[in-house]
């Protein structure tokens, strides 16, 4: 038990703080722990949860992502433009290309930076604007209709569990797998260790990239279809935050800003610590505007504490 807590430290304080925050905020409000506010809370962070595992792949490798809100409304409303309603089958199309649309825009992100050598802060910003302006050509107002039947089912439940939290247990699994136990994962961080290093060792620097931009891609996909259904049309603006925030869940998580430091399932309690705090917010009726002043400055603190974890792990070695 003493060797679990010491390799997974970083796990438990989190997981410590967020159910410190759970029992904070149903002192706040006696709905709070119901099950239906329990499925609000899933419904409403799976999207930003896709995305930050997305930006969690990518700082593994000491990279970041602007771009990933931009991806998640072009998405969004791909979705829904390509989306026929009357058709029994009318979504599958639809979802497919949405998903290669995602890895296409993830691909496009991980070709300029390795292909010119460019910095990603740089090139992710640029290419935001450039996903942010395709969904308003293609959907310019918010719109459009979504197959029912899609959409009832994301949002609904198999049996006492809801559909949400089986497709968030599924995708942590599957990108736990990938980052800690396969050959992709074990590159991924050696990268964000040290990129020389990794590259004199034989691996393939840049196909490791190229591909965990396309990863991300695909995940913003999968944010963009969730938002659809559960909006029942599509937003070119819904993108709005999400590049930030997801980098406030990675850090908050625990994962490093540094590179090769991190792990998914600490990206779900930063995902769900945000989702609270808004979640409170509103309880206690804060302005919305006033909202993402607390969003800026939990993104200050956590690249604050990452920064500490740096020059603390510097300063062992």
């Amino acid at each position: 038990m003493s060797n679990f807590f010491r390799k997974h430290t970083q796990l438990v304080l989190i997981y410590g703080f967020l159910l410190l925050f759970i029992v904070v905020v149903s002192f706040l409000d006696e709905n709070f722990l119901t099950g239906r506010n329990f499925k609000n809370l899933l419904l409403t962070g799976f999207p930003l949860l896709m995305v930050a595992f997305g930006q969690t792949l990518i700082i593994l490798t000491k990279g970041i992502d602007l771009s990933l809100g931009g991806i998640v409304a072009l998405c969004n409303v791909s979705c829904v433009v390509l989306m026929n309603p009357d058709s029994p089958v009318g979504f599958v199309a639809p979802v497919v290309a949405t998903i290669v649309i995602g890895a296409a825009c993830g691909a496009l992100n991980g070709f300029v930076i390795t292909r010119w050598r460019l910095a990603p802060i740089i090139v992710t910003l640029a290419t935001s604007s450039m996903f942010s302006g395709l969904a308003l050509f293609v959907l310019p107002t918010p719109g459009g209709k979504v197959h029912k039947a899609f959409a009832q089912f994301l949002g609904g439940d198999l049996g006492p569990i809801p559909v949400g939290l089986v497709l968030i247990v599924l995708c942590l699994v599957l990108i736990r797998l990938l980052t800690n136990e396969t050959p992709f994962g074990k590159a991924a961080r050696a990268i964000g260790g040290n990129e020389g290093a990794a590259y004199s060792t034989g691996i393939q620097v840049n196909k490791v990239k190229l591909l965990t931009y396309m990863l991300a891609g695909i995940f913003c996909a999968m944010a963009g279809i969730f938002l659809s259904a559960q909006m029942y049309s599509g937003d070119p603006t819904i993108g709005g935050s999400f590049a930030t925030n997801s980098i406030s869940a990675t850090v908050v998580g625990g994962t490093m800003m540094s590179g090769a430091v991190g792990d998914p399932l600490g990206t779900v309690a930063g995902v769900f610590i945000i989702i609270i705090i808004n979640n409170m917010l509103n309880l206690i009726g804060v302005s919305s505007f006033y909202q993402f002043v607390f969003q800026g400055v939990i993104l200050i603190l956590a690249l604050a504490i990452s920064a500490l974890k740096d020059i603390k792990g510097g300063a062992l070695v």
